[in-house]
């Protein structure tokens, strides 16, 4: 802040005022170089006023704020009288010329409008430099809300921290990054995601793309919201020429049918004292999958996919022509059968100085056929969902002073999930249980699917800081804690797979089934302190990080199971426990003092991402022997396995099993 002959003002009050704040005001006081900072301010358009006694009132309306970004305001102030005020009007700041961090702000309504996916990744994959697998790109949101993992600058995809209002909502599976979660975002509950790619500061343990979802809060006013798309198959061209008909593709991907209804609504149920927002997703995204269609017998032992039906035999076997299996009349249809969320956001002034939200998502999730492909046919698929799947989150700030502000928050992340077989079949470890089957020739796995996954996560995660902030400097202190449960089952119909080779059986493979393993992460603790400093055009951004990760095994008691006997394991601890310091440093300096150019520069260290992998790859469940394969001469063709599938020798029809289960 300076006056009209380019002298430094100090001691002027500066006062930041929006509608997204229930507070209503910040106010911070400019120190002796003439600098002031107000921080931790929700996203929405600011008015800043500054005042002094005998100095006219100035107010900078319009300022737009997104998450995370430090717009750089000043004016001059004039001596005037005490009840003059005027009133400046101008663009918002484009350019943070403080952080060192590199990041984009993608607002609802550029969310809206971009003719896209609505999942955050494929909302973070139109920033430079963000990508994401060929495989999995995504057009027009065809893809619904799959999984996806993003990458920038080379970075490891499953690096990707996951956060929802600063805090993670991963699963305790595996590295905890990417796509290490279920969660289907309530797209029209959020205010903004903001994509961070570079620079992060020390609150950030791991490095990727970072992606932070921000909910919508309510107001005082009551305002709706609704977004809705539709299309079918009637509204898509087709793309199968004559040349791929003649090249033996039958039928490609297409749309069968997608949509999205999302209604939202808040308002203040008490005016500056409480809010509400609440949102309702129902969702679908389904799809047909090219060159592969409805089993007609898929009960049969035997597989073909030529429409002049198959010749299989040899010694055993009588040579038979095998009819088409495929109904060539019904596509494979795959992807989101439907998926609902329903979100409610709560903002409370406690009090004068103490503000607390809660937020609450509750998802429900069913996707038939997953897993089904060009190889996979559609009864040898899986449905995936998820119920139930909810995830909880309390934050609270407290502004104490202008310059000392408190801050804290917890999440609890609950995670049910099943990759389970398709219910029309007959399943479980009885006799009359389908069995998987491939046949090699083709590399097509029909009947029913390989493996079957039940899985549930608890995930715990808070955090504290206290900020306090000069004129010139920010620092902040802060700690992070996560912890959690893992819990995995695998199944497999009748513990056993077979492997065909042009119809004619040649392998079984038994299986460890049902096996269950089970970690738990103990802390996931990281401390941190941090700066920014600011000096003139200078600014220098400093932090130090400590973390430390200790995960374990617990005591595992496992029942016999058809083809293993019962077993006993210890608890493993320590898997892993590890210690780590972590610094960053960065500068910013704002080349010409307008806030139009800046150049960044910063060193930092991070820490993989990570939450029960280590314990999982540990887990004396997990590294046991738990498939093994024999060799199978169906003598009698009848293609029935005619032998003590127990009994690991050499018996009837079955060699000897390769590894001892």
């Amino acid at each position: 802040m300076r006056d009209t002959t380019g002298g430094v003002m100090p001691g002027v009050t500066v006062e930041a005022s929006s509608p997204a704040l229930i507070e209503k005001t910040r106010v911070a006081v400019t120190d002796g170089d003439g600098q002031y900072k107000i921080i931790d301010l929700r996203p929405g358009t600011y008015t800043v006023t500054f005042t002094l006694p005998g100095f006219n009132t100035v107010k900078r309306d319009g300022i737009e704020l997104t998450n995370d970004f430090t717009a750089a305001v000043s004016v001059e102030l004039r001596v005037g009288a005490v009840e003059e005020t005027v009133t400046v009007t101008g663009e918002s700041p484009l350019i943070d010329t403080q952080s060192v961090t590199q990041r984009k702000s993608l607002t609802h309504d550029v969310v809206d409008a971009l003719p896209t996916g609505r999942s955050f990744q494929n909302l973070s994959v139109l920033v430079p430099g963000v990508t994401i697998a060929l495989g999995s790109q995504d057009v027009g949101g065809t893809g619904g809300d799959r999984y996806q993992t993003l990458a920038v600058h080379g970075s490891r995809s499953d690096q990707m921290p996951l956060v929802m209002n600063g805090m993670p909502y991963n699963n305790m599976n595996n590295t905890g990054g990417g796509y290490n979660t279920t969660l289907v975002v309530n797209t029209g509950t959020v205010q903004e995601m903001t994509v961070t790619t570079s620079g992060l500061s020390a609150e950030a343990r791991s490095s990727g793309v970072l992606t932070n979802v921000i909910p919508k809060e309510g107001g005082n006013a009551y305002r709706g919201y609704l977004f809705g798309n539709f299309t079918d198959s009637n509204l898509q061209s087709g793309n199968l020429s004559q040349d791929l008909i003649d090249r033996g593709l039958k039928a490609v991907n297409s749309v069968k049918k997608l949509w999205d209804f999302n209604p939202v609504v808040g308002g203040p149920i008490v005016r500056d004292k409480l809010w509400f927002l609440g949102g309702f997703r129902y969702n679908g995204a389904q799809n047909y999958v090219a060159g592969m269609f409805t089993h007609v017998r898929p009960g049969a032992p035997q597989y073909c996919a030529s429409a002049a039906g198959c010749s299989y035999g040899d010694a055993f076997h009588p040579t038979t022509l095998v009819p088409n299996s495929q109904d060539l009349s019904h596509q494979t249809v795959s992807g989101d059968t439907w998926s609902r969320g329903e979100t409610l956001n709560l903002t409370w002034q406690a009090t004068e100085r103490n503000k607390v939200t809660f937020f609450s998502h509750v998802n429900q999730r069913l996707v038939d056929c997953n897993q089904c492909s060009a190889t996979t046919s559609p009864e040898a698929g899986v449905y995936f969902t998820h119920k139930p799947e909810y995830l909880l989150q309390a934050t609270w700030t407290n502004p104490h002073t202008n310059k000392l502000l408190f801050e804290g928050g917890f999440t609890f992340y609950n995670e049910t999930w099943i990759f389970g077989p398709e219910p029309y079949n007959i399943n479980g470890y009885g006799a009359d249980a389908v069995v998987s089957k491939t046949e090699s020739g083709l590399g097509i796995t029909y009947g029913a699917g390989n493996v079957f996954t039940t899985a549930g996560n608890h995930q715990y995660n808070m955090r504290f800081a206290a900020n306090y902030v000069t004129g010139s400097h920010a620092f902040k202190f802060g700690m992070q804690d996560m912890w959690g449960t893992r819990n995995y089952r695998y199944d497999t119909n009748q513990a056993q797979a077979w492997t065909f080779l042009r119809g004619i059986p040649t392998t079984i493979t038994e299986y460890a089934r049902p096996l269950i393993d089970t970690e738990h992460l103990r802390s996931a603790l990281g401390v941190y302190a941090q700066d920014r400093w600011t000096i003139t055009r200078l600014t220098l951004n400093i932090g130090l990080r400590f973390d430390y990760h200790n995960a374990y095994v617990p005591v595992q008691d496992l029942p016999a199971i058809p083809f293993v006997a019962a077993r006993h394991y210890d608890e493993i601890d320590g898997v892993p426990n590890w210690k780590d310091l972590s610094p960053r440093a960065g500068a910013t300096y704002d080349v010409f003092g307008d806030g139009r150019t800046v150049v960044r520069a910063n060193y930092a260290k991070y820490i993989a991402s990570e939450s029960t992998n280590m314990a999982t790859l540990n887990n004396r469940v997990n590294t046991s022997i738990n498939s093994a394969s024999r060799q199978w001469t169906d003598r009698n063709g009848n293609f029935v396995a005619d032998c003590v599938l127990t009994d690991p020798s050499l018996n009837g029809e079955c060699g000897q099993l390769n590894a001892p289960l």
